[in-house]
């Protein structure tokens, strides 16, 4: 090595480290380095990436102020018992009086997965964690034992195609996860990026050490020539009586461009709010429900335009002779009840409806012969969406309360949540899986070209006046904006305690997604929706959706 030996005796290389000479004011980094390393001597150089820089990247981490502790692995290392002995010491450490918050594990491609081991065994949400180049597309069903658990921050290199985003890793941990951020970094190395000592990773992965899980909007920068994520955090942070109360998701190409919380899950406790905090999404749940009833039409069980009755022999109105599933899928159908006639002839007017979709459930269990409930879970497990569910499943751990703003103005817990049919507005989800879904059903997954352009098409005379929106045009499910030559598509949803908004621009691949569980001004949707208006507004008129970055 070209290493002076006082500096290798600036950094611990015993992972035995003896800490009762640590004081407790420090920050402590368990570095876990790679494989190559693991397998050859230090001075070895990969055939393709040179050799791994080692002391360089424990120094890095050690002149930031860092209690650095680390060493070099005997070959054929078995991840998991070693996780656990970091476990071990992690557990000294917070028994000897540190907080889990000062404690950081960092590892690199081996090294990143026995962080993640360490991060499901050790199950403190408080610990940070740097996983670098340790995520496989294979991994979800490969490595069933790891789930996430304290505050993430995921780095891969874009030209590494082996390694990439932990998103789908994190999506399916059952465990408490506090916060997960994802960086993707462009420096054409390959693996080999993880090799040396990077700024490019290793100041992220210090700011997340030191609890910089992001950068704070300064209240003093002026709006002009700010970017998109700091005009909505200036904007959601701004100082009112009516706060926004929830997760703002914007991502492109599945990658996070702004990620925050805002407010508390519960109004009854200081907990933070969790990035897999569960929400009721509303009317975003019709998408779901489209699609399934389209794949029954994809598999020739469903035809749209015939009578209804064909499906629903048991229903005894004569609308049912008339009715037919375009109807019920573009709203378009005029039934207020089962049992009583029709509010127009069906085809010839718009009226926003529950009950359709309720009857397009219905339509699906008779048709695949699965209840509506099993047939949801598994569009959802294809879509790799782990924390979203049909209320009647009891799948779901994070489910927030909902609170609705009552004539006193106080808020108060909502016990009408789930109210409304579960097809047309009740399905739980969270912003991470919205946009998982936006990727699965935009980018061709999920239905057959033409048939993901019936449910995109705007349909004729599907036409509401939207009380926030205006004039809005519907396709299956979905509306389809297009003005201004940007095109959108997507939903807001309304259940009693909880707002939502999910929209998609298929030019950039770019979601926005907006989950609140605190209802201002219940009768008065336009000022309820506030929030989810401007942020859309903003987002439309960003560089990311005009040209995408």
């Amino acid at each position: 090595m070209n290493l002076s030996s006082n500096l290798k005796k600036l950094v611990c290389t015993c992972l035995f480290f003896i800490f009762s000479q640590f004081t407790h004011a420090q920050h402590y980094v368990f570095f876990l380095h790679n494989k190559f390393i693991e397998e050859n001597p230090l001075n070895d150089a990969h055939p393709e990436y040179g050799k791994a820089d080692y002391y360089q990247i424990l120094y890095a981490f050690k002149r930031k102020g860092f209690q650095v502790i680390s060493e070099l692995r005997p070959k054929n290392t078995d991840a998991r018992l070693y996780a656990k002995r970091v476990v071990g010491q992690i557990d000294s450490l917070v028994a000897g009086g540190a907080n889990g918050s000062q404690i950081t594990v960092i590892g690199t491609s081996k090294g990143g997965y026995i962080a993640q081991f360490v991060s499901s065994y050790l199950k403190n949400r408080d610990v940070n964690y740097v996983f670098i180049g340790s995520c496989g597309e294979e991994d979800v069903t490969g490595i069933p034992d790891i789930n996430f658990s304290g505050n993430v921050l995921s780095i891969y290199e874009k030209s590494d195609l082996g390694m990439q985003s932990c998103q789908n890793m994190r999506n399916r941990s059952e465990n408490v996860t506090g916060r997960f951020k994802e960086i993707e970094l462009s420096t054409g190395l390959k693996h080999g990026f993880l090799f040396k000592a990077l700024p490019q990773w290793i100041d992220p992965a210090v700011k997340w050490a030191k609890r910089n899980y992001g950068t704070d909007y300064n209240k003093s920068l002026p709006l002009e020539g700010a970017s998109l994520s700091e005009k909505m955090d200036a904007f959601l942070s701004a100082p009112t009586d009516k706060p926004f109360n929830g997760i703002v998701l914007v991502s492109q190409n599945g990658a996070s461009k702004f990620t925050k919380v805002y407010g508390r899950p519960s109004l009854e406790n200081d907990d933070e709010f969790k990035f897999d905090d569960q929400f009721v999404v509303g009317s975003i749940s019709k998408q779901f429900t489209s699609v399934l009833l389209l794949r029954e039409y994809e598999k020739g069980h469903v035809k749209l335009n015939v009578p209804i009755k064909i499906y629903l022999p048991e229903l005894r109105q004569s609308w049912a002779d008339t009715v037919t599933v375009h109807h019920l899928l573009t709203h378009m159908h005029g039934i207020n009840s089962l049992d009583k006639p029709l509010a127009f002839k069906p085809g010839t007017q718009y009226a926003y409806s529950q009950i359709g979709y309720d009857l397009l459930a219905r339509i699906t269990e008779k048709t695949s012969g699965k209840s509506f409930a099993v047939q949801s879970a598994e569009l959802f497990r294809k879509c790799k969406m782990y924390n979203t569910f049909h209320p009647d499943t009891k799948g779901y751990q994070n489910l927030v309360v909902g609170y609705t703003e009552d004539e006193n103005g106080s808020l108060i817990p909502e016990t009408r949540t789930f109210q409304n049919f579960v097809a047309a507005g009740s399905f739980i989800s969270t912003a991470q899986d919205l946009a998982t879904w936006n990727m699965c059903l935009h980018e061709g997954k999920l239905l057959s070209a033409s048939t993901y352009k019936l449910m995109t098409t705007k349909q004729k005379n599907a036409v509401r006046n939207h009380p926030i929106f205006g004039v809005v045009e519907y396709g299956y499910g979905i509306t389809v904006d297009s003005h201004e030559d940007v095109l959108q598509l997507g939903q807001t949803g309304f259940s009693a305690g909880f707002i939502s908004m999910n929209f998609y621009f298929p030019k950039t691949k770019t979601s926005i997604i907006a989950l609140d569980n605190v209802v201002w001004d219940e009768n008065n949707l336009k000022s309820a929706f506030q929030y989810h208006s401007e942020l859309l507004k903003m987002i439309r008129e960003s560089k990311l959706v005009k040209k995408g970055y």
